[in-house]
């Protein structure tokens, strides 16, 4: 009998039904029952739909503050319903074919738990389906749970429960509830109980009419209702299926959660403690009984062949899921003895979860299609694959650039996948999902409406292909390791691991795998030479924008699954914003030697909108408008080094003032102006400020000192009273520097290092900024400015304000961005691009988009309505 090996876990509900009827007469049971109880799962969504994501939305909206958001959440939800009851031909087919879909899931479920000889099964004849494909069941791919834990569950509930004659009802927690609900009905069955029913839930969507009626009469006869699922993390999905199980008459004490956990009984998370538990233990799992020695012994003797005479099997050590949630490891040393020379062999052996049936055999197709670049693979069973164990150590940064675009171009080549696995996907995250929620951040709390209508349908457009391929999803550096039995090759270990993987971000798509190499760089210029090498290898065609959002998309990815901290995911998700303006505004430009055009960075050249600071097109084309006429801007702001120096590379400035004026860089050099006594003061500060466990300092501000606590600036009553220093307060921190260092004077010394004749405009919107303003012979500051003496702030010619601003500053119409084109046009007697010096290169449709996009919030809030009509605009035009 010949087993699944599939590459693409996705493929739509025809597919599964062809894979159904092949496993069905191999007699492959478990391989069956997986595919049927995706089918399953495929109709139960049909039948419970979303209709326009309205009841996703209402969830969404309805855990917000605001009684607008509580009152659209509801008018949503009550939408969502009525649209749900709307039948068709489908449906009423569906709904006909769902009891002999049914029966087979149930019939295979008990040929898995407790198997005998039977007559095979036959294929029940199902309806062309129109769906998304299957979701990919977390507790069968992503982890290591198994049928003899099902088993052990049910026996440890009896147990508690021994009462065999009232009824259960098992509703099982979509999607992998749809797999462990019929498992566990089985395993009652097989343990005596005579009356058992099944059903499944997605959060968030309702019980048809027939369901309720079910679980009303498990209430009335006194039966229990049992919930399950994978694992919990914080436990909502399950809460919210107990509730809605509540709200149909069932009582707490008769709702029963059937939980494998990843730790101990005390991990149950507080959300959950309602109702009864039975739980099984991370150290009950049947998986650490697979992994023993003795166990794993004969399964490695049968891979190795006739030939191989297996010796010594020593255990060397266990890797845990990695966050508490995964697959497990262990690690073994093994003697080989060839039975013909006698030639005796120590190998060290890396036993993994891969996932049950033909959910764990795709990481075998996936090897058995890129043999070059992959460890030695012996096999897998029973849910383990079994492959040779390569020692972590640093891969030389030439040698994994060109393995990394070789390999990617391998797997396009080698693993095919089907468009139509690509084109419903909606509701699980997959890239352009992502991308959309990213960027429709813009909008607040008004992104979750904005988001499908306009953002997701923009996205797919930008995102999309022409050779779909089944991806890696995990090709940062850290999973290339040197093979010692071959020099000079890197194998990719983890190759199989985050496709169709609980954490999603599906993607068919093989720049995503090159991008993901570059979105957590081993160093500076890796992701440029990454892209040559690409092309250098046969690579398909790599736009920027998809470039742009592929690794935006992977360090959301990094940031969730814990692998970069919130900081540098926040960096270097600004760096890929950056690189891609400059490479469209920038890189045809020679290097000015003008005058300085000093620019404060928070309000004017960036702003946070899309959660981090970050500049906008309309910023790049001021920078471009000023380089291309001579200018030289520079950053002058309160910001850190390290940030300044961020700018500086991406924009090719030659240098800046960072820091409230206490370090300049200039041509990727620093010099400390702050003097003796002044470090000293602010070292102090520093350490005062560090013994307070609710004060966070910012490790990256050397020059000054940035604290702040989890509601933003430090108290003035515990910043320490140390004369000679000066404290800014700003909206989410807040900053120390010595008197005497500010802006202006940093500016001053710039201008120096840089042999500039001077500095000709500068631009700034905070009282830190008077200095710098001072400076300039042209000084403007965007509407967004707060000086202090906000009501004589006014339009038209300078005027002198005292203490709020110098002479000579004058408030320009528009803030942030486009108060900075203002101040550019100011000094050029033009608008920035308007002219053929600093005209930027035209740009093609798909780029046009994504840069008003990300230009939504170029003028703050006064700028979205336009662009987002200009946008919808653009949904009729075709890229």
């Amino acid at each position: 009998m010949k087993p699944l090996l599939a590459p693409d876990l996705l493929g739509g509900a025809d597919v599964l039904a062809e894979r159904l009827d092949d496993a069905l007469r191999e007699e492959q049971w478990l391989d069956a029952f997986l595919l049927a109880a995706g089918l399953n799962q495929v109709i139960e969504d049909r039948l419970h739909p979303d209709p326009l994501l309205l009841r996703r939305t209402a969830g969404y909206l309805s855990g917000s503050s605001s009684p607008a958001a509580r009152v659209a959440a509801g008018t949503a939800d009550l939408l969502g319903a009525v649209l749900n009851v709307a039948t068709g031909p489908t449906r009423r087919k569906l709904l006909r074919i769902r009891p002999e879909l049914d029966g087979l899931v149930a019939r295979l479920a008990t040929q898995v738990v407790a198997p005998r000889p039977i007559d095979g099964p036959t294929m029940p004849v199902l309806p062309t389906l129109d769906a998304e494909p299957p979701r990919v069941p977390s507790c069968f791919r992503s982890f290591d749970q198994h049928p003899d834990d099902v088993t052990w569950l049910v026996d440890a509930f009896r147990r508690r429960y021994p009462e065999t004659g009232v009824p259960l009802c098992v509703v099982g927690v979509r999607t992998s509830g749809s797999y462990l609900a019929p498992l566990h009905a089985a395993a009652l069955r097989a343990a005596g109980t005579s009356h058992v029913e099944t059903l499944t839930y997605r959060p968030g969507r309702p019980f048809l009419r027939s369901e309720r009626s079910v679980l009303t009469a498990t209430a009335r006869a006194g039966g229990f209702v049992l919930v399950v699922d994978d694992p919990p993390g914080s436990g909502t999905s399950l809460a919210t299926t107990a509730s809605a199980i509540g709200r149909t008459g069932v009582p707490d004490g008769r709702i029963v959660l059937l939980l494998s956990l990843f730790g101990a009984a005390d991990d149950v998370p507080a959300t959950l403690r309602r109702w009864p538990v039975v739980i099984q233990e991370w150290a009950e799992w049947s998986v650490h009984r697979r992994l023993a020695a003795h166990s794993v012994r004969p399964v490695l003797a049968g891979m190795a062949g006739a030939g191989v005479a297996l010796g010594e099997v020593r255990p060397l050590g266990w890797r845990a899921p990695a966050n508490g949630r995964g697959h497990v490891r262990r690690r073994f040393e093994v003697r080989f003895s060839d039975r013909r020379t006698g030639k005796t062999d120590w190998r060290q052996i890396l036993v993994e979860g891969a996932g049950l049936g033909y959910f764990g055999r795709q990481s075998i197709a996936v090897a058995d299609a890129l043999p070059a670049h992959v460890p030695r693979v012996y096999g897998f069973a029973d849910g383990l694959l079994y492959r040779d164990w390569l020692p972590s150590r640093p891969s030389p940064e030439p040698l994994l650039v060109r393995t990394v675009a070789d390999y990617v171009v391998a797997r396009q080549r080698s693993l095919p996948a089907s468009s139509a696995s690509v084109r419903r996907l909606g509701g699980r995250d997959p890239v352009w999902e992502v991308a959309a929620t990213l960027l429709a951040a813009q909008y607040g709390r008004l992104s979750p409406p904005v988001r499908p209508v306009l953002f997701e349908p923009i996205m797919r457009r930008l995102l999309a292909n022409d050779a779909p391929t089944v991806v890696d999803g995990k090709t940062g550096h850290r999973h290339w390791l040197p093979d010692p039995s071959d020099a000079g090759r890197l194998r990719k270990v983890d190759f199989y691991q985050r496709a169709f993987s609980h954490l999603e971000l599906t993607c068919y798509d093989p720049v995503f795998d090159l991008a993901g190499a570059a979105a957590d760089p081993p160093g500076a210029g890796f992701e440029s030479r990454l892209r040559a090498a690409y092309a250098d290898a046969g690579g398909c065609p790599v736009d920027g924008e998809r470039w742009l959002l592929y690794r935006l998309t992977h360090l959301w990815r990094l940031g969730r699954a814990g692998d970069l901290d919130g900081e540098r995911v926040h960096r270097r998700s600004a760096a890929a914003v950056h690189d891609y303006l400059a490479e469209l505004f920038l890189r045809d430009l020679p290097p000015a030697t003008g005058p300085l055009c000093a620019l404060d960075l928070d309000g004017v050249l960036e702003c946070d909108s899309l959660g981090y600071p970050v500049t906008s097109p309309t910023g790049m084309r001021a920078l471009r408008a000023l380089i291309a006429h001579g200018y030289r801007p520079v950053p002058v702001t309160g910001r850190s080094l390290p940030e300044v120096r961020d700018r500086c590379a991406a924009f090719g400035l030659a240098g800046g003032v960072a820091e409230y004026g206490g370090v300049i860089l200039v041509d990727n050099e620093v010099a400390d102006l702050r003097p003796p006594a002044a470090r000293v003061l602010l070292d102090r500060v520093r350490r005062e400020l560090s013994v307070r466990p609710e004060v966070r300092i910012d490790p990256r501000y050397r020059y000054s000192v940035r604290a702040r606590t989890a509601k933003g600036p430090v108290p003035a009553e515990w910043i320490p009273a140390v004369p000679g220093t000066v404290v800014v307060q700003g909206q989410g921190q807040t900053d120390i520097t010595a008197a005497g260092i500010d802006k202006g004077a940093g500016l001053r010394v710039l201008t120096a290092r840089l042999s500039a004749p001077g500095c000709a405009l500068a631009v700034g919107d905070s009282p830190a900024d008077l200095p710098m303003l001072a400076a300039a012979s042209l000084a403007r500051a965007p509407r967004n400015a707060r000086f202090g003496d906000e009501a004589n702030l006014t339009f038209g010619p300078p005027v002198t304000l005292g203490h709020s601003r110098p002479p000579g500053t004058r408030l320009t119409s528009r803030g942030y961005q486009a108060g900075l084109v203002q101040a550019c046009r100011a000094l050029l007697g033009h608008h920035p691009g308007r002219c053929p010096v600093c005209r930027p290169p035209g740009l093609p449709s798909r780029t046009r988009t994504l840069l008003a996009i990300l230009d939504l919030r170029a003028n703050g809030l006064a700028s979205v309505p336009c662009r987002t009509a200009a946008l919808g605009v653009s949904l009729l035009r075709r890229y």
